[in-house]
């Protein structure tokens, strides 16, 4: 039975990895400025995400998991699977409609849906959801004030610099260089701590293994690499909807603004951990495409924020209810 419940638990790793790379967003505004194609973007976001998984693979410090609801006994098999499934759902089910989510999101949905449901205390004060609650609405704002803001000082410097149409193709071909470096470089971070997330469950079953030397290295190193193709898997298959959606349908995109909304991005995500506050880089990403936009007078779309902003607000509810109704059904099979 023990060796079951190791292979469902691999396979719900699996999964969610896939999950977390259907709804991966980074390359969106490269394909947004079309600087690639969203074929192009997803094979180059998926092999990233496999070298990024395999090599980053940095330790993981305290989490979400363990603030929100102390007494919740995370190591328990059914409330670790049910958790895993609910923010794969989750995250599956806003991809398929082209929209992205926080997998923070979902995991804060799971944990509290099964928390309410089997009495176990949730923490709502500043170490636990209230800090979580304050850096959702905080960081969206930072997010779309930072990239206005930017964008503002940015379409000034190039009215003032930029006198003819080759020196404007000049910036525009700068600007579009960087912002691929960027996005490459945040995809590797991300794609290192995403997989770390979804593969924890596995990671102590090829440790310890009594292998020495390179052999043990390489070896404790295959759910890094699993884990990286799964997501990588994931943003080929059905990640390619989400791209589409910020990239093309949210405003559109020009190299500076895109470089304007990846830089503003990457500063609030990047000061929030330094500072260990956790926050949703899918919302942070989100508002600074606004910024963007609203800074260099582009229409917005809000048809399409609405059905952000509304994905946005349900996937906790959505996550909460799969998880509690796994947990019931992992309960009664096992």
């Amino acid at each position: 039975m023990v060796d079951v419940i190791l292979i469902v638990i691999v396979i719900v790793s699996l999964m969610l990895a896939f999950a977390i790379g259907a709804n991966d967003e980074t390359f969106s505004s490269v394909v947004g400025v079309k600087r690639l194609t969203v074929r192009t973007a997803v094979f180059l976001g998926a092999g990233i995400a496999i070298i990024g998984g395999f090599f980053l693979s940095k330790n993981v410090g305290e989490t979400l998991r363990n603030n929100i609801s102390p007494d919740l006994p995370m190591q328990d098999d059914p409330v670790l699977i049910s958790i895993y499934v609910a923010m794969s759902i989750s995250l599956i089910l806003a991809s398929v409609f082209g929209l992205p989510i926080s997998s923070t999101e979902a995991l804060v949905g799971a944990i509290l849906g099964i928390s309410f449901a089997q009495g176990y205390k949730v923490e709502w004060g500043w170490s636990g959801m209230g800090r979580v609650l304050t850096t959702w609405v905080i960081s969206p704002i930072l997010g779309f004030t930072i990239s206005f803001l930017l964008m503002k000082l940015v379409r000034y410097i190039l009215k003032n610099t930029v006198r003819s149409l080759r020196q404007h193709e000049t910036a525009n071909s700068v600007f579009g260089v960087f912002l691929l470096l960027m996005v490459v470089w945040t995809g590797l971070s991300r794609a290192g701590n995403d997989i770390n997330n979804a593969i924890a469950p596995i990671v102590p079953l090829f440790t310890a293994t009594g292998r020495v030397g390179a052999a043990d290295y390489w070896y404790s190193r295959i759910p890094l690499l699993i884990g990286g193709a799964g997501l990588g898997l994931g943003l080929i298959i059905i990640g390619w909807k989400v791209l589409k959606t910020l990239g093309n349908e949210v405003v559109e995109l020009t190299p500076e603004s895109a470089f304007v909304t990846e830089g503003s991005a990457a500063l609030v995500v990047f000061t929030a951990v330094i500072l260990g506050i956790p926050v949703s880089g899918t919302m942070v990403l989100v508002s600074s495409f606004l910024g963007a936009g609203m800074g260099m007078n582009k229409p917005i779309n809000f048809k399409t924020i609405r059905m952000v902003v509304l994905f946005v607000l349900l996937t906790p509810l959505i996550s909460g209810i799969i998880a509690v109704a796994c947990y019931h059904g992992i309960r009664w099979l096992f």
